[in-house]
């Protein structure tokens, strides 16, 4: 394809003539060495060369040909190449001629600053970046953030300098991020305020607005207000997509619902947000509503499977089952196939038959191979969580022996080993995770929750949670093994904080349980029944919660 390319641009007299000098006869006879008196016999000789492993040669021919050709192509595949095999010098001259050729060309620019801040010209770096820029007013130049990454150290200063002072000068806000971003590497939050002084000099475009209001994450009330500072950039679909999805995750449903019926009406063909207004709406009641959205999305070949996953969902909220069961058994791409087969087996569960779960999964494996081990995951994290998990564990043994350091598989099989009070080999699991992912801490925290919950070793569990809770203060799973491993400790008061900053984060019923734990035995008993109650709203078939009140209750 190159050289038909390259071939094809010439003039149409030279094209005849050249290709009378280089062809191929037949296959059964010898090839014809091409005339070098012409570019297009240059080219293919190059070519050939580069194909023998002869780069240095191609190099040599590309820039003989280039010399004499007016097609930029050939200056560009000589650059190319130069950079790829050749010196500092052969490169400045292919670009010159290219240069001579195509002046205004956007990919010489990008090419001439690639050179420029790999051999250290920080003049022509700043003149060809500046003409970059001026080249396109939305050019996108979020590539420099990686090209950055790949040079050395002091390259990498020199060339954040130079960009720093082309940005502060444009009005392009793909090279004010690509600024920020690189130096909150360098030094975390001076990107930030180095973005905020861009901003505060000139009218923002919204996607810099919004990329500025991401800085502020996890903290997503403080990236929320930020956003809505900048009422000008509000009209933006772009902007009013993220701000309702920020409401939602925040439980503000109602606002967020607001902003995407009015986002759709502008334009109906932004199916995602559609999406998510469906979720939202039956995460609120709004049954009839969501139905009629996510019959719109049956039509879009890339949200069907979503569309039929939470029709599903919504069928099963009207206890219509053999609906949900036809819905769910159509979800047939991503990530949802895996989900809707546990829908499936749970159905198959309240029908008290066992054995259907199990063909749900089995079927899914021949109609997804895919997801065979997602498949055999979710089946044993299924019967783990169905009292089944002597079931499970063969599955994830041979899972294993597949897999040995998968992290998933080891997790689960810790989980259903617990679940036989095997807390020997769970441990050895979980310390196998640690092993494979020192200091992490979702596996430190399992591991100290483990300890906390299931031996009398609180001391080292609080070891462990401690650690993970530092490099997670804020995961309510995390803060929520804190409290309980204090709470053995018999530290009650100190337990309590703990317990009220996971159960603001998260109104999940193991929470629910524990916490609900503490304020019985600190004779807070109503308060501990209301928490107990908020946690059934949110797994109403919990043995966790119910477990734990006829403990402490004796009922």
């Amino acid at each position: 394809m190159v050289l038909v390319t390259l071939v094809a641009c010439q003039p149409p007299k030279t094209l005849d003539s050249d290709l009378n000098t280089a062809t191929f006869v037949s296959p059964a006879t010898r090839w014809k060495a091409p005339d070098i008196k012409t570019i297009p016999g240059l080219v293919i000789l190059a070519e050939a060369k580069l194909a023998s492993g002869d780069a240095k040669t191609a190099v040599s021919l590309y820039l003989k040909a280039a010399k004499n050709s007016r097609n930029p192509h050939v200056a560009e595949r000589a650059v190319f190449l130069a950079r790829q095999a050749g010196t500092g010098t052969q490169i400045e001259e292919a670009l010159n001629r290219w240069q001579e050729i195509d002046p205004n060309s956007l990919n010489l620019h990008e090419a001439t600053v690639i050179y420029a801040a790999e051999y250290d010209q920080s003049n022509l770096l700043q003149m060809s970046l500046t003409k970059l820029m001026n080249s396109e007013v939305d050019y996108r130049a979020h590539w420099l953030a990686s090209f950055w990454l790949g040079l050395s150290k002091e390259r990498q200063k020199n060339f954040l300098e130079i960009i720093t002072r082309v940005a502060m000068d444009s009005i392009n806000g793909s090279l004010a991020m690509v600024v920020a971003e690189a130096k909150n590497r360098l030094i975390s939050s001076s990107g930030t305020e180095w973005l905020d002084a861009w901003i505060g000099s000139r009218s923002p475009p919204a996607n810099v607005v919004l990329f500025r209001s991401r800085l502020e994450l996890p903290e997503r009330k403080s990236a929320i207000a930020y956003l809505e500072r900048f009422t000008e950039v509000n009209k933006d679909l772009n902007v009013r997509a993220q701000l309702a999805r920020w409401h939602g995750l925040e439980g503000n449903n109602e606002t967020a619902r607001t902003i995407l019926r009015s986002l759709i009406e502008d334009d109906s063909s932004r199916h995602q947000d559609l999406l998510t207004l469906s979720i939202l709406e039956l995460r609120s009641g709004s049954l009839n509503s969501a139905e009629k959205h996510l019959k719109v999305l049956l039509a879009s070949e890339q949200y069907r499977s979503d569309a039929y996953y939470y029709l599903g969902q919504l069928a099963l909220r009207k206890e219509l089952h053999n609906l949900a069961i036809d819905r769910f058994l159509r979800v047939d791409r991503g990530e949802l196939v895996i989900e809707a087969r546990k829908q499936l087996a749970s159905l198959a569960l309240k029908s008290n038959d066992p054995e259907q779960a199990d063909r749900w999964f089995s079927e899914a494996r021949l109609l997804f191979p895919n997801f065979e081990l997602q498949l055999n995951i979710a089946e044993a994290q299924f019967r783990t969580a169905n009292n089944r998990a002597s079931d499970a564990i063969p599955a994830l043994t041979a899972a294993l022996s597949g897999d040995p350091e998968s992290v998933e598989i080891l997790y689960t099989r810790a989980l259903a080993f617990e679940q036989i009070d095997d807390i020997h080999r769970a441990e050895k699991d979980l310390q196998k995770i640690l092993e494979l992912k020192p200091n992490d801490p979702d596996a430190l925290n399992a591991l100290g929750y483990t300890l906390a919950d299931r031996t009398d070793r609180y001391d080292e569990a609080l070891v462990l949670i401690k650690a993970a809770l530092q490099q997670k203060p804020e995961s309510a799973a995390i803060l929520d093994s804190m409290g309980w491993v204090l709470l053995k400790l018999g530290q009650l008061e100190k337990a309590e904080s703990y317990f009220t900053k996971a159960w603001s984060k998260s109104k999940d019923h193991e929470i629910a349980a524990h916490y609900g734990e503490l304020l019985w035995r600190l004779g807070r008993h109503r308060d501990a029944r209301e928490i107990w109650g908020i946690g059934y709203e949110s797994n109403p078939e919990s043995d966790k919660i119910r477990r734990t009140i006829q403990r402490l209750t004796n009922s």
